[in-house]
């Protein structure tokens, strides 16, 4: 999609040859459309159907390199992150967070995660894994966590469902948590809260500077997880890392729809580059 330029240079490499397959007609006629010469191959074909039919294929080289190089690539995490995993005491950084919400997610072979907002969400992204993961896709596409989260609680009635989600995103589906409370569907919804739209002030910084950055705070504090105590959910307000674990722990523990409220340093989202 246009995140990655429809396949054209310099997001993919001139030289690049490509193969589409794909169930609707109307996107491979656009693979050949934009893709020209590039395109080698194309087909008719599901996701599953052709998976099925390249894992009954026969490989005639040996990738186990190109795969360690592969596994090592998704591992690789920046060494500055180290300082904030773990951390005891004090502000919460992202990392912090989501060092945080790691054993919630590990405990449940089948558990949930929902990733939603701009900068929070990128986070969870990069730092958290889960068996089965929905993010709010891209192009500003922020707000349904607090649905999908009710919706992944039907679907899954004995998994874990954990939500990570901002402080700006919370304001579009707030209300949500008495259709939840209603409904009998518990689920974790942790708010990373910075008190800003930390998407757009990051843009702002980066474009204009720090003297022209202006529109995107949020009052301080915000109690968000009052709003879900007041709907008929658990709340939970967490100020500094010490207060984390234990907040946790209630919020998993109280079999309701829960917001644990986590103030936390506004930074920009992670760039994961070797160099």
């Amino acid at each position: 999609d246009f995140t990655l330029r429809f396949g054209r240079a310099p997001a993919i490499a001139a030289a690049c040859r490509w193969i589409v397959l794909d169930p609707d007609p109307a996107l491979i006629e656009r693979a050949a459309r934009t893709q020209r010469e590039r395109l080698i191959l194309s087909a008719l074909a599901g996701p599953n159907e052709a998976a099925m039919a390249l894992a009954q294929g026969r490989l005639d080289a040996d990738h186990a390199g190109w795969t360690t190089q592969v596994e090592a690539a998704i591992r690789y995490r920046p060494a500055a992150w180290d300082a904030h995993r773990g951390k005891a005491v004090g502000t919460i950084h992202p990392v912090t967070l989501c060092h945080a919400l790691t054993p919630y997610l590990q405990r449940d072979p089948d558990a949930v995660l929902v990733s939603d907002g701009g900068e929070i969400g990128q986070w969870a992204q990069a730092l958290l894994s889960a068996p089965n993961r929905v993010i709010n896709g891209v192009a500003g596409a922020i707000g349904p966590s607090i649905p999908f989260a009710m919706a992944a609680r039907r679907a899954k009635p004995d998994s874990t469902v954990l939500a990570v989600l901002g402080d700006g995103t919370f304001g579009f589906h707030m209300a949500e948590f008495e259709t939840a409370v209603r409904h009998n569907l518990p689920f974790v919804a942790v708010v990373g809260n910075d008190s800003r739209w930390n998407a757009e002030h990051q843009i702002q910084l980066r474009e204009y500077g720090a003297q022209r950055a202006h529109g995107c705070s949020l009052a301080p504090a915000t109690r968000y997880d009052l709003v879900a105590t007041a709907l008929g959910g658990h709340g939970e307000f967490v100020q500094d890392a010490a207060e984390l674990p234990a907040a946790l722990e209630r919020a998993f523990a109280s079999g309701k729809p829960a917001c644990v409220n986590v103030l936390i340093e506004g930074q920009a989202a992670p760039v994961v580059r070797r160099g």
